[in-house]
């Protein structure tokens, strides 16, 4: 009996050397992911924000621009612009839906309007302690004031603001300018392009740099910066298509209109939309500099028609007189078009696909271009507001999608459903289909009045910004999920009541997605993971609508038009990174570690 081997038995060894194996591969990929509220910290559901503190200001409803930019001092801050009232606003223009029938409907959660639609820009510095947001810019007023019958919430108001949002901007050093501005676009009855210094403060004046005519509902929304140059989207919107005009006009030293140069007009973008329902659903809604292109991603809102669906095109200088060149030097071609010569139909093979915004993305050692969808969700909403029926609401939407293309503009669909892509793609590369959602299979739950598939029962709409931090893809979405708490407010005949109740219950029994945009990242490119499925918590927070990487995090501004937009902060802390904390999913490991070691030492007697 003094002689009984006492080492573990050789399988059991085995065992122990495979734990072993997996702490060390989970300790060595083991990273953190933490969340901080960056605007209100203190603030929770259901409480205003807006980038207002401390009491807020819920009428701020999207943080719909974001960018970084350091004065002179060296001090780096976070500059948002953002819009006033909108969901008021949007459903005025679009279908005559009345402010109190809005806020009837969402039971006092969506506000009524301040009165005030000046859009202002705000501010907070990113490094120190107490930092408070600050105002520093507000919109001037409109004089004189808008047109009757342009349809907006506050017609005919006295001091209609120049400004009623800032829906874009991008980080810009014009030659001989030793540190980059900011430029922010504006929509409103005109359209501007603001240049604030790196010095700005509350109280100065920025630059225009850039004008359109007012008493024309307009949008700035395309800015990006393409061979030391700038470059902005310019919608000239009219019932009258020989007055109307879509144009791409670049600068190097933007100081004024005089200072723009045509490299694109209506021409270029065949079968693109210009009247006035395209301002907020048309016109070019993005551009991305690539492969030594510009590629224009021209939207389609949802007519139901075989022309409906977004657009991409790209162009290039080749010189004046070079074969395919238009008159500006520039030649550029269909990629997602109905057009001849073009690789993909609109909306790359689904025309509830509106529009799409597009993010670069290294990975696997090559460059892409990450494309997002976004269904026509306003004019969906507006028709059941206005009376329609579940059915014409649910004909316009489809979950977003996710694709990607290369240096030879073939794309591949990375999250969505092949088969509703009407051939185009026989496969998805990633983990998710359509709106990130998974349909798990139930038996005695039938679909919804209305959905064809269970696939379509996502209500991620939009795969709506994209960033880059610490290697990986982060992805935000449009989640209105916060909707079904209103849907049966939302229809008055008794008949459609009863489909709307029958619809939520079915949708819940399939998705269980709470309410609340949704934030997924990948590592790989293909598989991605939910960091957050309920907007931070916070159900109102129905959209991710910026984001912004920075060396010491990912900030995330979101669209809540009940109670105004917010600021998240994201912390991707890689193991060995100085969090100065340990979490249970890192503890782990380590624990297994110490565990196998000792036994794995044990010897013979």
């Amino acid at each position: 009996m003094g002689n009984r081997d006492t080492r573990p038995a050789k399988g059991f060894r085995y065992v122990l050397a495979a734990a072993l194996l997996l702490g060390v591969l989970s300790f060595a990929a083991w990273a953190a992911v933490s969340v901080a509220r960056f605007s209100n910290a203190s603030a929770g559901q259901g409480m205003a924000d807006g980038l207002v503190e401390p009491d807020g200001d819920r009428h701020n409803s999207y943080a719909w621009s974001m960018e970084t930019m350091t004065n002179s001092e060296g001090d780096e801050y976070l500059y948002v612009g953002s819009n006033r009232d909108l969901i008021v606003m949007m459903f005025a223009q679009m279908g005559g839906v009345s402010e109190d029938a809005l806020v009837a409907v969402t039971s006092g959660d969506i506000p009524g309007s301040s009165g005030d639609y000046r859009a202002r820009i705000f501010r907070k510095k990113l490094y120190g302690k107490d930092n408070a947001w600050e105002q520093i810019y507000i919109s001037p007023t409109l004089q004189p004031v808008a047109p009757a019958g342009a349809g907006n919430a506050a017609n005919g108001v006295t001091g209609m603001p120049l400004d009623m949002g800032y829906r874009g901007v991008v980080k810009y050093a014009a030659p001989g300018e030793s540190a980059p501005s900011l430029y922010f676009g504006s929509m409103g009855y005109t359209t501007r392009l603001l240049k604030f210094g790196p010095d700005f403060e509350p109280g100065d004046e920025p630059d225009v740099v850039f004008e359109t005519e007012s008493g024309t509902a307009a949008s700035l929304r395309p800015l990006v910066v393409h061979k030391d140059k700038l470059y902005i989207g310019v919608l000239t919107a009219s019932d009258d298509p020989a007055s109307a005009d879509l144009q791409v006009l670049g600068s190097a030293t933007p100081t004024g209109n005089d200072s723009w140069e045509p490299v694109a007009d209506k021409n270029d973008f065949p079968g693109a939309r210009l009247d006035p329902k395209a301002v907020g659903g048309g016109g070019i809604w993005d551009m991305i500099s690539f492969n030594g292109y510009i590629y224009a991603f021209v939207g389609s809102y949802y007519t139901g028609n075989s022309d409906d669906g977004f657009m991409v095109f790209k162009g290039k200088y080749v010189g004046t007189g070079t074969e395919g060149a238009n008159a500006y030097g520039w030649k550029w071609q269909p990629i997602v078009c109905t057009a001849a010569g073009a690789k993909y139909p609109n909306g790359v093979g689904n025309s509830k696909n509106m529009t799409a915004s597009p993010f670069l993305y290294s990975v696997g050692g090559k460059d892409y271009v990450y494309v997002g969808t976004f269904a026509d969700a306003p004019t969906a909403f507006t028709n059941l507001l206005s009376g329609g029926s579940l059915q014409t609401f649910l004909d316009v939407l489809t979950p977003c999608q996710v694709y990607r293309f290369g240096a030879d503009d073939k794309w591949e669909m990375i999250i969505g459903n092949p088969d509703e892509s009407n051939g185009v793609f026989a496969e998805r590369k990633g983990n998710y289909g359509a709106g990130f959602f998974n349909p798990p299979t139930l038996t005695g739950v039938p679909l919804p009045t209305g959905i064809s598939s269970v696939q379509d029962l996502s209500l991620n709409l939009y795969a709506w910004r994209m960033g880059v931090y610490n290697g990986k893809l982060y992805v935000t979405t449009f989640d209105p999920g916060v909707v079904l708490d209103y849907a049966e407010n939302m229809v008055t005949d008794p008949l459609q009541k009863e489909a709307v109740r029958l619809f939520i219950t079915a949708f819940k029994a399939y998705n269980d997605n709470p309410a609340g945009f949704d934030l997924y990242s990948t590592a790989n490119g293909f598989d991605f993971t939910a960091v957050t499925r309920d907007g931070f918590g916070d159900k109102f927070n129905y959209g991710g609508r910026t984001i912004k990487p920075t060396e010491n995090g990912l900030y995330v501004g979101t669209a809540n038009p009940f109670y105004g937009g917010q600021v998240w902060k994201v912390s991707d802390v890689q193991q060995g990174g100085g969090s100065g904390g340990c979490s249970a999913a890192g503890a782990y490991p380590a624990v297994l570690l110490l565990l196998a070691l000792p036994l794995l030492a044990r010897k013979r007697r």
